[in-house]
């Protein structure tokens, strides 16, 4: 069984690649029938793409960024924040505890970051 934490993250990494995808298919003017034609990919697989309904392998995401002549980067970070006696810290972003509970400093909540892209 696949924890549910791992089903909302693949969900969220779907829907970023998606929104990526469509902006930058949308700069380039591209349909999503030419697109996929320069991927080798079949039409109907650029629309679940870029409505988040299929996380793209590592293989796929690589084509993608250098069809658009872009370099993939991915990053496992770290988010920071500050209990409520003042102490802040850093460490991993996903939380098992349902009791640990704090205010984020710079992580929008749940947003994955874009390829390309690193909060700082």
């Amino acid at each position: 069984m696949v924890p549910k934490e791992s089903t909302k993250n693949s969900s969220a990494i779907a829907r970023q690649c998606a929104r990526k995808l469509f902006e930058l298919r949308g700069r380039t003017g591209q349909t999503q029938k030419q697109l996929a034609a320069r991927l080798g990919m079949t039409e109907s697989m650029i629309s679940r793409l870029e409505r988040g309904d299929h996380v793209p392998s590592l293989k796929t995401l690589c084509r993608i960024a250098e069809a658009f002549g872009r370099q993939l980067e991915i990053v496992f970070h770290e988010h920071e924040h500050v209990h409520a006696d003042g102490i802040r810290h850093s460490h991993p972003h996903s939380h098992r505890d349902p009791e640990h509970r704090h205010e984020h400093l710079g992580a929008t909540s749940g947003a994955p970051l874009t390829p390309g892209t690193a909060r700082r």
